[in-house]
């Protein structure tokens, strides 16, 4: 076949003069495109047949007869209106007409004779094609089938008769399940294939069972479609009273085996946290071996700070660890090490400092030097992602190549011969960095304070302006330099140096020492991080003027407020990051907001101190900000107010997780954690987590799953419990809340929008039974007063508080969403009769109609308005058509809002 197709396509062909060699032999296509363009459609029909019979059947051929519309238009006789139409299918005899061409009898024999013949042979191709296929089919199924079930799957592609036969049970199974459409869309895009009759598939296959059958037969094949059972004990019919015993007692053991497993499971998750952070710890301490129990001193030089120049730590009489452990947690007030902000300025002698040293166990922690209160691992791995300075790997692994022997005064010449060659050619400025390692090295072999010091100064003075990728290597070295002591560092040279270029004109090298501080703050000792690097990044927090350098400080500051763990240095921390709060670079708040103030609400609530200092000081800031700005008017000052007040507000708004937990971790909730209550947080929660350092599953870890604890605390209305904190917030917060909103007036929109996006995160984040029993009854009766002073019309309209409006109805929003349409048709009737301003009401309802579910209710309301007998009413609603339609769907906005402006331009009074 492959000799008769070539000669086929190379009928002639032409030597290299371009001259043409005609061929002797004849091929079987020239001949059928003769016999086809002489129109001997007979002679090329019984060639055909031959062909196929022979097995060399011609694709021109096969083309030609199998496409209808070569013979649509034909005619043996001339006779132009007997034209015939042909069909596709096998039964083209049987789909004509006969009737119409009842008239000539000669030209329908002669034309029947045709379509006769063709039927036949066409059948009998089919049928031997089949058979062909059939034998082909089992004969690769035969070979298949020594392959394993994974190849069959995975590797043999889908065969013509097996895609035949799955397209014909899936057609079988639409028509019976009444797809009609879709078995219809099926049957044309598998044109080539009959759907009537299972013969077209192939011969010698026999139908399989139905589809739905085929699936029940496999999943019982394989076990997923067994019933449940339990063994039982067979009894007589006498015994059914021990039968009964005996189930009861089975069942109990059952329910025993279930909680014990339960247990287990328990067990062996807090076995593999354990044993993850154990092998982080390993592998950090295998680079960093610490000692336990030991003491050193400290000796600052003085650079013209009013911090005291001089510590000495005095080793710490030995007693048992768990008395200081115990002595700690009963008074949190006494600090373990004395800050340098509490000293006298003036005292230039040495200051002793007495203080046990934190021992440092394998598990403990991720960071070579953590605190010793209690941080859950992940909240710590959040604090290193976002804190933590990110030094290149490839920076760190280049520096620690150099170390990987140690530094020894036998390994300094090895590290000379590696170093130098790189440092010779390279002396030039944009290369001075190849001598870091070099530097470090010497700083730390070197016995003289005066060379280390200056070495040091050689070191963060390579660069006039080191930018960022210079700094990280600089880094890394000293990251490097800290992971070979034995304990950890002291470091007060570095810092000493540190604090001197805190003070330099150029930015880079500031950030390059705040940079330092970051870096090392985790292997510095407890001592150096409360006191020296506390004071350093409060220096520079006060002082800098450099937007981007003080950012860089308050991502320090969180670092190190994550690793405090002197409950006295909480107040100073706290009022470091108020300031922050209120810088005046919206870089430095928006890192506060996120960062700074999260760490810093998390060791609050390990100190019980979140809801009567933190968040208290918070909301004075706010209070006392909005009461400055609405009895003092100045255009920059306004402006300045309300970023500060909203970037405070947006504070509470990232705080309220906290809150939460604050309020619904207590004894009274956990007796009401029940066995198999869901420990997935809602999702409605979640979405109030801005950041995964202010989700709880993140920064929370106590002895009841925050999960199982939320959802008791969201269950229960609480209307006859109360506790310090639960009354805490009724008493205190929602009551300042309210005087806040009533502080604000209806043209800052600005500030409400921030203060009524908090209220409504506060009702979502506290729950239904919170927000009905707790937050609506307080707000409701000041809007009961509000409503009675809109109908006295002798009252004055500038005193009244329009802004508890929107807070109503966005604590409505919260509840129910036909209670909002109630209250929407109350005010908008109560402000359009007394003539007052409506802008509180257009807030509201473009606020509210940010939510799908509530656009409805909104156009619901107004619809009132439309109808309403007032004329005067219905031309505020259009008013408050013409602001919601660019904050509604398409679809609301041509069925509600469309016939609703139709009727109130066909009013006339209008």
């Amino acid at each position: 076949m492959a000799g008769v197709i070539q000669e086929v396509r190379d009928p002639l062909s032409t030597d290299s003069k371009g001259s043409t060699n005609i061929k002797t032999t004849i091929s079987y296509e020239e001949i059928a495109i003769k016999l086809l363009n002489e129109k001997l459609l007979l002679t090329a029909l019984e060639l055909h047949a031959e062909l196929c019979e022979a097995g060399k059947e011609l694709p021109i051929l096969r083309e030609f007869f199998s496409n209808p519309n070569h013979f649509e238009n034909q005619n043996i006789k001339p006779e132009p209106y007997t034209t015939m139409p042909r069909s596709s299918s096998q039964a083209t005899l049987d789909s004509l007409d006969m009737t119409r061409y009842s008239e000539d009898g000669a030209g329908i024999d002669e034309r029947v004779a045709i379509l006769e013949f063709e039927l036949r042979k066409a059948r009998e191709n089919i049928s031997a094609l089949r058979a062909n296929l059939t034998v082909v089919t089992e004969s690769e199924g035969t070979i298949t089938d020594k392959f394993s079930d994974k190849y069959l799957s995975n590797e043999t592609p889908i065969k013509p008769h097996e895609q035949r036969a799955i397209n014909f049970l899936v057609n079988e199974y639409l028509l019976a399940s009444s797809y009609k459409l879709t078995s219809i869309t099926f049957s044309d895009e598998n044109e080539n294939q009959d759907f009537e009759d299972w013969q077209d598939v192939g011969l010698n296959i026999p139908k399989p069972a139905e589809l739905l059958q085929i699936y029940r037969e496999y999943m019982k094949a394989n076990g997923y479609d067994k019933s449940s059972s339990i063994s039982v004990g067979v009894q007589t019919d006498f015994c059914e009273k021990l039968k009964a015993e005996t189930e009861k007692d089975e069942f109990k053991e059952m329910v025993k085996k279930v909680e014990e497993l339960k247990q287990q499971t328990a067990l062996l998750e807090q076995e593999r946290l354990d044993l993850q952070e154990f092998i982080v710890t390993s592998e950090n301490l295998s680079q960093n071996p610490i000692k336990q129990g030991s003491s050193g001193t400290i000796q600052t030089i003085n650079s013209n700070s009013t911090t005291p120049d001089k510590f000495e730590l005095l080793e710490t009489p030995v007693r048992d660890t768990s008395t200081v452990t115990q002595e700690v947690e009963e008074d949190d007030s006494v600090s373990v090490v004395v800050s340098l902000g509490e000293t006298d300025p003036g005292d230039k002698e040495w200051t002793r400092i007495q203080l046990p040293r934190v021992d440092v166990t394998e598990g403990s922690s991720i960071l070579p030097n953590p605190p010793s209160r209690h941080l859950p691992l992940k909240f710590k791995m959040e604090v290193i992602a976002h804190c933590l300075i990110n030094v290149s790997s490839s920076a760190i692994s280049t520096a620690e190549e150099v170390f990987k022997n140690g530094i020894t005064r036998d390994t300094l010449i090895q590290i000379l011969t590696q170093t130098l060659p790189r440092i010779v050619p390279n002396i030039i400025l944009n290369k001075r960095e190849e001598v870091i390692p070099l530097i470090l090295s010497t700083i730390r072999l070197h016995n003289d304070s005066t060379e280390r010091e200056k070495l040091l100064q050689l070191l963060f003075n390579l660069k006039k302006r080191p930018q960022e990728d210079e700094r990280q290597l600089i880094l890394a070295g000293f990251i490097a330099m800290a992971k070979l002591e034995d304990e950890p560092m002291e470091g007060e040279e570095i810092l000493t140096i540190c604090w001197e270029q805190s003070q330099h004109k150029y930015p880079e090298k500031r950030l390059l020492a705040i940079e330092c501080c970051s870096v090392l703050a985790p292997y510095m000792s407890v001592c150096i991080r409360n006191s020296l690097m506390l004071s350093m990044l409060q220096q520079m927090l006060l002082e800098d003027k450099d937007p981007t350098v003080r950012a860089s400080v308050v991502r320090s500051l969180a670092l190190l407020i994550a690793l405090m763990d002197d409950p006295d240095k909480y107040f100073q921390c706290e009022e470091l990051a108020l300031t922050a709060l209120h810088d005046i670079s919206s870089i430095v708040v928006e890192v506060a907001s996120s960062l700074l103030l999260p760490i810093l609400a998390q060791w609050a609530l390990s100190l019980k101190r979140l809801q009567t200092h933190l968040l208290p000081r918070i909301i004075s800031k706010v209070k006392s900000h909005l009461k400055s700005s609405y009895f003092q008017h100045s255009p920059n000052k306004d402006h300045v107010d309300e970023e500060r007040i909203v970037s405070s507000i947006g504070v509470l708004q990232y705080l309220l997780p906290h809150m939460i937990i604050c309020i619904a971790d207590t004894d009274s909730v956990r007796t009401y954690v029940e066995h198999g209550i869901s420990s997935d947080l809602p999702d409605v929660f979640i979405n109030l987590c801005h950041s995964n350092i202010v989700n709880p599953k993140v920064f929370y870890d106590g002895d009841v799953d925050i999960g199982n604890l939320l959802n008791a605390f969201f269950a229960n209305t609480w209307e006859n419990d109360s506790w310090p904190e639960l009354d805490w917030f009724t008493n205190k917060l929602v009551l300042d809340i309210l005087e806040m909103i009533k502080s604000v007036e209806i043209n800052q929109e600005t500030i409400l929008n921030a203060l009524l996006t908090y209220i409504h995160s506060l009702c979502l984040g506290f729950g239904r039974y919170i927000t009905q029993t707790r937050i609506q009854p307080i707000i409701a009766s000041e809007v009961t007063e509000l409503e009675q002073q809109l109908t006295t019309l002798s009252t004055d309209k500038k005193n009244m508080n329009l802004t508890l409006i929107p807070t109503y109805l966005i604590i409505l929003s919260t509840l129910n969403g036909i209670d909002v349409s109630k209250s929407l048709k109350q005010f908008l009737v109560a402000l359009s009769m007394s003539g007052t301003n409506i802008t509180s009401l257009q807030i509201a309802i473009i606020m509210l109609c940010a939510q799908e579910n509530m656009q409805e209710h909104i156009l619901s309301g107004l619809w009132d308005g439309v109808v309403h007998q007032r004329p005067i009413v219905r031309c505020t609603t259009a008013t408050l058509f013409g602001c919601i339609i660019a904050h509604i769907s398409d679809q609301l906005a041509s069925t509600k809002v469309v016939p609703a402006i139709v009727t109130l331009v066909s009013d006339p009074d209008m």
